[in-house]
């Protein structure tokens, strides 16, 4: 009997220990990975969990005990509101295959969120029992041997079972209660996992434009840089990507990015719904539709289109000979003249009421309207004959000089500097542009349509309907390419919406120094950071997420900007200080003014051709009577009293 109790406790002593063990390593294993939620699957005892469970070196750690066994709901048991569940399987119970059967059968995926730990008393590591799992590069599963009182961990993965990949066993290293936890795996995961040992992977990639030569030639070599720019930029970095974790590369020319039509993905994102691709080397933009077809990792390009036009000369300023002084200004200008005139005139006609001397000059035969020439040409400092005699004459003569010298100079000095001075650009807005005179041109783009329909910005909604929709209605097709609308800018009169690395190599190219420097740039879309997009819930999210940012924080981002990427053309700084040219509409006020003058004075001098041609007819009508007589034969005409006729009697 006593012999008895004490085997009996002797067992139960050992069972203590044992248990005792299991709890410090479950506690120390999960602790090192922040885990506090745990599912226990296994076969154990009513003793065995009592003892497990009792423990209280488990007051930090959340357990749930599963028994194994069929029709277990594992779908309710594991989906939790926790990012990290750790789990526990016992892998030497007689049915532990039917957890991870069911498991799969629920569609849960061995991924980051789950954290196996399967254990065994076994001396190697199952590898019948793990070879068929479809584990990927992030599972998460470490099988412990237990030998006496020591875990022996490994760490059990494979690159992707779905790609045919190989399962991958790696000593992780071991647990004593004397030593405690002792992890040799340091390394950051996909680190330490790099070599994929030329795994095939499905890349798919959208280009717009014609391949030349050929397709794999034109997507890794700067060709037409200008073009296809930020498709063929994050390609490299896929190549790259692919080289750095030694993956094989099956590369698939996708029909377009992927836009939701009529409840349907087409293009990239509906082969990468479908599981044909696994990594878009074309990248995507932040679209909130997108983010249940695609997971986006790392930020990689910067997308920046504007709208670009040749900025018009002036505003509302159409008389640049009208520019200088302001309209208040002018009707003084007007004011002061009249009175220059009169004070003039008067001074004319005292001259005239108290001088005798014969009239010599047309200020004296005609002061009115000589006085007025006289005003004019001190305007316009021109010089003149005739002038005032009398000193107070001459003293509003000469004040009538100065007066226009003063005038003419800030006029003049206005007029040169408003030509050699840079004109003032107006156009800074999409407002502004909506209102301008200016025609709008789109390139022809997949996402440029996708925009305009599904901008919420009003002033886009304006210049859609003001400058687009309203090209459409008068038969002018709005969406060009990029050559076609860089043509009509470089015109002027044309404002073209194009992605930057395009337009700026074509401007390089084609425009003139003076062209580049007109030039003016308003966003229509706000710069986006176009960033690399992969199949949903995929298992190289973080795989390719550390890659990419690795290559992008090492300057590779950076080096491939400068070579894929056109520099804007610059204007050259001392630009503003060469004369320009004036054209013709600004010359033609001008021109305008000397043939009116010219037509004016035509008129007159027909008027007063008319009006001496008449007077002159009348003055012969007058003296035929004379030649009647003088036919006649009579001589003597002092016997008649001929009455002396004037012409204006």
């Amino acid at each position: 009997m006593i012999s008895g109790l004490i085997a009996i406790s002797i067992i139960a002593i050992l069972c203590t220990a044992k248990a005792n063990i299991a709890v410090t390593f479950t506690k120390e294993y999960f602790s090192e990975k922040y885990i506090q939620y745990l599912v226990v699957f296994g076969c154990w005892n009513s003793f065995d969990k009592m003892n497990f469970f009792r423990r209280d070196l488990l007051n930090n750690l959340t357990i749930s005990y599963v028994p194994i066994k069929d029709n277990i709901e594992i779908n309710t048991i594991l989906k939790v509101n926790y990012y990290k569940l750790g789990i526990i399987l016992d892998i030497d119970c007689p049915q532990s295959e039917i957890i991870l059967e069911q498991f799969d059968e629920n569609r849960l995926s061995y991924n980051e969120s789950f954290f196996w730990l399967m254990i065994t008393e076994s001396n190697a590591v199952p590898i019948d029992f793990l070879r068929d799992l479809p584990l990927s590069i992030a599972s998460e599963i470490t099988v412990a041997l237990r030998q006496k009182d020591v875990y022996v961990l490994y760490d059990v993965y494979n690159f992707s079972h779905r790609h045919g990949g190989r399962l991958n066993v790696t000593y992780m290293g071991y647990w004593s209660f004397d030593d405690g936890l002792r992890n040799e795996l340091t390394q950051y995961k996909y680190k330490r996992r790099q070599n994929f040992h030329k795994l095939t992977l499905n890349v798919s990639i959208h280009v717009d434009h014609e391949p030349i030569p050929d397709f794999h030639t034109y997507i890794l070599n700067p060709i037409n840089r200008h073009v296809d720019t930020m498709m063929r930029y994050n390609y490299i970095l896929i190549v790259q990507l692919m080289d750095y974790y030694n993956i094989t590369m099956n590369l698939i020319r996708g029909t377009t990015w992927g836009y939701l039509v009529n409840g349907t993905w087409n293009g990239i994102l509906a082969d990468m719904i479908r599981g044909t691709v696994d990594i878009s080397a074309t990248p995507y933009l932040f679209k909130p539709e997108r983010f249940d077809a695609c997971d986006y990792t790392v930020q990689t390009y910067i997308a920046k289109t504007a709208i670009i036009f040749r900025h018009p000369k002036t505003s509302d300023i159409h008389n640049v000979f009208l520019m200088p002084f302001t309209e208040d200004v002018w009707y003084l200008i007007l004011i002061v003249a009249i009175i220059y005139w009169l004070t003039l005139l008067l001074t004319v006609k005292i001259e005239l009421y108290f001088d005798n001397y014969p009239k010599m000059c047309t200020l004296d035969t005609n002061p009115t309207s000589e006085t007025a020439l006289i005003t004019a040409a001190a305007i316009c400092q021109q010089g003149l004959s005739d002038g005032p005699r009398i000193y107070s004459g001459r003293i509003v003569f000469l004040s009538l000089f100065l007066w226009g010298l003063l005038l003419i100079q800030f006029y003049s000095a206005s007029v040169v500097g408003s030509l050699l001075s840079e004109s003032p650009r107006f156009i800074h807005t999409l407002k502004n542009l909506s209102d301008s005179s200016l025609e709008v041109g789109i390139e022809d783009m997949a996402y440029n349509y996708d925009y305009l329909a599904k901008s919420t910005n009003p002033a886009v909604h304006e210049l859609n309907r003001k400058k687009i929709q309203s090209s459409k209605k008068r038969g002018v097709e709005p969406f060009l390419t990029a050559e076609e609308g860089l043509k009509k800018v470089k015109r002027g009169g044309y404002a073209f919406h194009v992605d930057i690395a395009t337009a700026y190599k074509i401007i390089e190219d084609t425009f003139s120094q003076d062209e580049i420097c007109d030039l003016e740039e308003i966003q229509l879309f706000p710069v986006e950071r176009i960033a690399t997009a992969i199949r949903k819930h995929s298992p190289f999210k973080k795989m390719v997420t550390y890659g990419l940012r690795k290559m992008m924080e090492h300057g590779m981002g950076g080096h491939l900007s400068y070579i894929w990427q056109p520099a804007r053309p610059q204007c050259p700084e001392g630009h503003n200080e060469i004369p320009a040219p004036v054209a013709l509409n600004e010359f033609s006020p001008a021109l305008f003014s000397l043939f009116m003058g010219i037509a004016v004075a035509l008129f007159v001098m027909l008027i007063e051709m008319y009006i001496e041609h008449r007077k002159r007819r009348r003055q012969r009508i007058l003296l035929e009577p004379l030649e009647v007589f003088s036919n006649s034969g009579i001589s003597d005409l002092e016997q008649f009293d001929f009455h002396k006729i004037e012409p204006n009697d």
